[in-house]
């Protein structure tokens, strides 16, 4: 299981502080509350984490701003998740918009936007002229709650607050003590098999780096692969010695491996027009010595034809090209063989002195040259039809598992003011199969991926419900160990978001 599931349930003390002072202010009025910090100090997760865990407005939206969004899509986010089901023009101000859906009736609304310094001056003044309305209608409480860097917001927050009573407040995201540094590590690591050394150089890594939460995860990285590294040296020495022991082992074999002869070589030569038969099984010492009888056979026989066969109890057998190649044409055409020999029988017969002989062999060696030839022949052809039988099973029992992008298309069909809950985030999609499997959600949960301060990041949902309630309270029906995991709502106009970062 990966780091990062462990880590998305990890309440340190310093930021539960800043969500507990976050929660006091926006509990009982309005007001514009933006929360500094630099990049890293983990302004993504507390925005999450406070929208899931410590805010109670009845109506919430989160804006994820990105540099290429309009003044136009910021609104038209931000009022689809206020109202759902009310119909607007994204090109008025948001003030007004609101005004014009709900009339005079009780809002209680929040409106939490990351990435904030993204947001243009004239959204800025929007969101305080939304605050200062709900702070002079009865029954209004609206609470703006902008994350962003430190600055960038301060020139535009200090014009639209000129002059008037109240003024944004800010809270700043204090780095990690030393102790919840340690703890963060040691959190990180609890699944990797390290060794003492190992845990030292986090620590010492831990020490030399900035304490702040996204700092601390690139070292997971890091550190995966400076092990992978002193695997790899450790392993080297092993290779060699492998690489040695082949080495003796061939040239031993080599040295040792008998030459073949040049008898061996010679019979080993190809012979053009000739068909061979195997020798009888009769050991070489018990045969009688052959005679070299080439000198009374006709010059015709010794040029056209060619030994057959030979064994203890018969006399040589020659069988002239001609009547072999007739041979194997009638074979083709689904013959034995015979009709040829027959055909051809008056040529065959004066050619050999022992020619009845002959011909029985003739009849009974020559056709099993062929039908041997075509049995070897089929056996390739019904194993390819075999295995393709085989093959076809095969594809039908693995069927394709379903790619990111098929997950992207069936995540998209769903609409945008519905919910999900987010079981998990993991730096790579094996780490994101591991906890499908762990906890046994691969049929009810789905992945995607997306990018977030240049790394990629693999988002682990489940579900699709009608409004934030429901998500609730089907975190109850999901099994008691992946509610362990402390699953959060996310509305699904976040998720495509966010799956458009990836793109």
């Amino acid at each position: 299981m990966s780091a990062a599931l462990h880590l998305s349930s990890l309440d340190l003390d310093s930021q539960v502080q800043l969500l507990s002072r976050l929660q006091f202010l926006t509990r009982f009025s309005s007001h514009l509350v933006q929360v500094t910090g630099p990049e890293g100090a983990g302004k993504t997760w507390l925005s999450q984490r406070y929208l899931e865990h410590w805010a109670d407005a009845a109506h919430q939206a989160l804006l994820i701003c990105h540099s290429n969004q309009t003044d136009s899509q910021h609104r038209h986010f931000i009022l689809q998740q206020l109202a759902p089901r009310a119909v607007f023009n994204d090109q008025d101000p948001l003030q007004d918009s609101i005004e014009r859906i709900l009339g005079h009736s009780p809002l209680n609304a929040l409106i939490v936007v990351d990435d904030a310094h993204l947001l243009s001056p004239v959204l800025v003044a929007e969101l305080w002229a939304l605050v200062q309305q709900a702070a002079q209608l009865p029954g209004w409480q609206v609470n703006v709650v902008l994350f962003s860097v430190p600055g960038r917001l301060n020139k535009s927050l200090s014009q639209v607050s000129h002059g008037q009573a109240g003024a944004p407040l800010e809270l700043e995201i204090s780095p990690l003590a030393e102790p919840e540094v340690q703890t963060f590590v040691e959190v990180m690591v609890a699944d990797e098999p390290l060794d003492a050394q190992g845990r030292r150089w986090y620590r010492e890594q831990a020490a030399r780096c900035l304490p702040l939460p996204g700092e601390l995860i690139k070292l997971e990285a890091e550190g995966s692969c400076d092990m992978e590294t002193q695997d790899a040296r450790r392993l080297s020495p092993t290779v060699m010695l492998v690489a040695l022991i082949v080495l003796i082992a061939a040239g031993t074999a080599w040295v040792f491996w008998p030459a073949s002869s040049p008898e061996s070589e010679r019979q080993a030569l190809p012979l053009d027009n000739a068909v061979m038969v195997p020798l009888s099984d009769t050991p070489a010492t018990d045969r009688p010595v052959i005679e070299d009888d080439s000198q009374n056979l006709p010059p015709e026989v010794a040029s056209e034809g060619l030994t057959v066969g030979r064994s203890d109890g018969q006399q040589r057998v020659v069988v002239p090209a001609e009547v072999v190649d007739a041979m194997l044409d009638e074979q083709s055409l689904g013959g034995s063989g015979e009709q040829a020999v027959a055909d051809n029988q008056a040529r065959l017969q004066p050619a050999l002195p022992e020619g009845a002989v002959a011909s029985q062999s003739t009849q009974v060696a020559s056709p099993s040259v062929p039908t041997a030839t075509t049995s070897e022949a089929s056996a390739p052809d019904q194993n390819v039809s075999d295995a393709k039988p085989e093959a076809k099973q095969a594809a039908v029992r693995q069927p394709a598992s379903p790619t990111i992008k098929e997950r992207g298309h069936q995540l998209r069909a769903v609409p945008a003011t519905h919910y999900a809950l987010q079981l998990a985030a993991m730096h790579s999609m094996t780490a994101a199969n591991q906890f499908l499997a762990d906890y046994q959600v691969a049929n009810l949960a789905t992945v995607y991926q997306t990018r977030r301060s240049g790394e990629t990041w693999y988002i682990v949902v489940t579900g699709n419900y009608p409004n934030v309630a429901a998500a609730r309270r089907a975190v109850q029906q999901l099994p008691a160990k992946v509610q362990g995991v402390q699953p959060w709502v996310k509305s699904y106009r976040q998720i495509h978001q966010e799956m458009d970062r990836a793109n």
